[in-house]
């Protein structure tokens, strides 16, 4: 945590401090979920609190039990929640991940995933919520495309990276604005929760990360949104620029000027662009067998060296090295 921590976060806001162990665990299920509390070490040591404050899209929560743990709550259903610790460490299991989370790792649970975690004596944690429908909805906008099943995290964030500290900070500062304000609604505004979200989303490794592009330089038109749109649902059909002009209802030229100076590339380059990480996405994460050669020709690669070298040239490496990554 940033500087010394001279009292709880959220101190002004606390739903319970207890002993009961049953109690504890009814009481943080009415803002999680149902889930197995069950204490391991010295059962004496058990003091639990949980502060709360909430938000839009998100809501700030700061936990700790005192005790040595057992949490499992199996899948979280309908939020995704990142895990700060602010005191001692726990060992966190998500999907096939499983590691330490202490002052150099946090953690963000996916709730498709299965999730048991033990929390160590003396553990504390900040609690970001962030609920799985509208986060959805605004990673479908951000990412410019539907999503056909939810956005899959890397569940350790690596708080040695100067981004993911910044992100921490970013935390901690609505925690304390929180802290400050007079009335819990006065979280924080829609934006602030917006651009925290979209931080996490840009920053912090996911399974849809390689098609986040950065923000075109200027307000696309909408006609250059409809051939956008239509080139990424339609990117493994034999597009060519007079098939982007048509659904945009200009001419060629007028499509490619507009796309330049939107996305500073032209719409040829921006179809192989897409087409390479349509690629890299089914050679990193399709639970369907899976070759160089059949991905290449599904995206429209008919000259396997060429797709190599352009695959290489976007990604560092070559397709047959992700997929080797994938299968170890």
């Amino acid at each position: 945590m940033d500087g010394p921590m001279l009292q709880p976060p959220l101190a002004n806001h606390v739903l319970f401090r207890t002993r009961d162990l049953d109690f504890a665990r009814e009481s943080v299920a009415q803002k999680f979920c149902r889930h197995r509390l069950d204490i391991v070490g010295e059962r004496h040591l058990f003091n639990a609190s949980h502060h709360h404050v909430a938000g839009s899209m998100i809501s700030l929560n700061y936990i700790s039990y005192g005790a040595d743990v057992l949490i499992d709550p199996g899948e979280l259903g309908d939020f995704y929640l990142v895990q700060i610790p602010v005191r001692g460490g726990a060992a966190i299991h998500n999907g096939r991940r499983q590691f330490v989370s202490d002052g150099g790792s946090a953690s963000v649970l996916n709730p498709h995933w299965a999730t048991r975690m033990r929390w160590w004596p003396g553990c504390a944690q900040v609690l970001v919520q962030i609920r799985k429908e509208p986060f959805l909805d605004y990673a479908q906008r951000l990412l410019g495309r539907s999503l056909a099943a939810p956005i899959s995290f890397d569940p350790r964030i690596d708080l040695s990276r100067p981004e993911m500290q910044c992100w921490r900070s970013h935390v901690m500062a609505l925690v304390r604005r929180a802290e400050a304000g007079s009335h819990p609604a006065g979280l924080t505004t829609a934006l602030c929760e917006q651009q925290l979200v979209e931080d996490l989303l840009r920053l912090q490794p996911h399974d849809m990360s390689e098609f986040l592009e950065e923000k075109p330089a200027s307000v696309p038109p909408r006609y250059l949104r409809r051939a956008v749109d239509f080139m990424r649902a339609n990117a493994a059909e034999p597009l060519s620029i007079a098939d982007l002009a048509d659904v945009a209802n200009v001419s060629p030229r007028a499509l490619q000027l507009a796309w330049k100076a939107a996305y500073g590339a032209s719409p040829m380059h921006a179809l192989a662009q897409e087409r390479l990480r349509r690629a890299r996405h089914d050679l990193r994460y399709s639970l369907q067998a899976t070759t160089v050669a059949g991905t290449a020709v599904k995206w429209g690669f008919a000259h396997l060296g060429r797709f190599s070298a352009a695959y290489h040239e976007l990604f560092g490496e070559f397709p047959r090295d992700t997929l080797r990554k994938r299968e170890r």
